[in-house]
């Protein structure tokens, strides 16, 4: 996911509900938001996997910690008392036999037990709190993108009903012998919100050795809707077809094709992540929620690979 799919410093804040605050989600303005600011490493390029930590801001908030693992049918909550004495919970679902892990955090400056509650509920995490501006020295083998398995981390999202907190599932049937997910934390100088970065390691992880991390700089991104009026591909109707019922149409306009796997939050109920770009293609079989192109005339699909209940990209049916 740009190693564990890279979510940038500033994605989740761009992130649209509907009926949420920030605009119209429907509108392209507030998709580009979404889908186009993004925080990149200067000289780094976008098309194609890049082996760097994912990264997320939340919103000025303060958040804590509690987890849900997919185990046995039915569901038991269980009170789980944090640093600051905030009373967290974690459920116990089962879901088709996949072990799935919601993690909810509300205050992150309880690592060592965020680490303690993840390895009980069988994620192999390593948890490390820093000092705003800082980041731990690279620490480990790190996971190249084409071998992480799509789907063994979600989006993060809002917890519903609750100002302070989001969510995520990290599927941990997907892990592999000796891999670790590293998770290094820090709060904004105000206390008010966080930044983390993941990764996923193969092999020993050397202890947190904190140095100052670069300033992120902010891109637009090159695409916007090939499907508008005046555009390369206006008219075309490409969300909710299957690739194999797209890349025909494109083929026959000669056009580049990258595949975009996106990821949504649980529940789809809006918005999405990027998990990659890649230009190999994927099956089939993977269902396409829109067409974009840059300046160069390159098609990119942004594909899932289940079919959804709704459009993540345009929130409708």
């Amino acid at each position: 996911m740009r190693n564990i799919e890279e979510i940038e410093a500033i994605k989740p804040l761009a992130r649209i509900e509907p009926g949420g605050s920030g605009g119209d989600p429907m509108g392209e303005g507030a998709r580009a938001l979404l889908a186009a600011i993004k925080t990149q490493e200067a000289g780094t390029a976008r098309v194609d996997t890049v082996s760097r930590p994912r990264r997320w801001a939340r919103g000025r908030l303060a958040f804590g910690l509690a987890a849900a693992v997919v185990l046995a049918a039915g569901v038991v909550t269980v009170p789980v008392l944090l640093q600051d004495g905030v009373s967290s919970s974690y459920a116990v679902t089962m879901d088709d036999g996949m072990v799935t892990i919601e993690v909810r955090v509300r205050d992150f400056r309880d690592a060592a037990g965020m680490e303690q509650r993840l390895r009980e509920l069988g994620v192999p995490a390593k948890v490390d709190y820093v000092p705003y501006g800082m980041q731990c020295r690279p620490r480990g083998q790190r996971v190249e993108d084409k071998d992480i398995p799509y789907g063994m981390f979600s989006e993060p999202e809002n917890i519903p009903g609750e100002e302070r907190g989001w969510q995520m599932r990290v599927n941990t049937k997907l892990f592999r012998p000796g891999q670790t997910w590293v998770w290094t934390i820090s709060t904004f100088n105000d206390g008010r919100g966080t930044f983390t970065s993941s990764e996923l390691l193969q092999g020993p992880v050397s202890p947190c050795e904190p140095v100052p991390a670069p300033t992120p700089s902010f891109t637009r991104s090159e695409f916007r809707s090939a499907t508008r009026e005046g555009r390369s591909l206006e008219g075309l109707q490409v969300d909710g077809k299957t690739v194999a019922e797209v890349l025909p149409e494109l083929d026959k306009r000669h056009k580049k094709v990258l595949f975009t796997l996106i990821d949504v939050p649980p529940g789809n109920r809006g918005g999405y992540g990027e998990v990659r770009t890649q230009e190999e293609p994927v099956g089939g079989h993977w269902i396409v929620w829109e067409a974009e192109e840059n300046a160069e005339g390159v098609i990119r699909l942004l594909v899932t690979e289940e079919r959804l209940d709704r459009d993540p990209v345009e929130g409708g049916p």
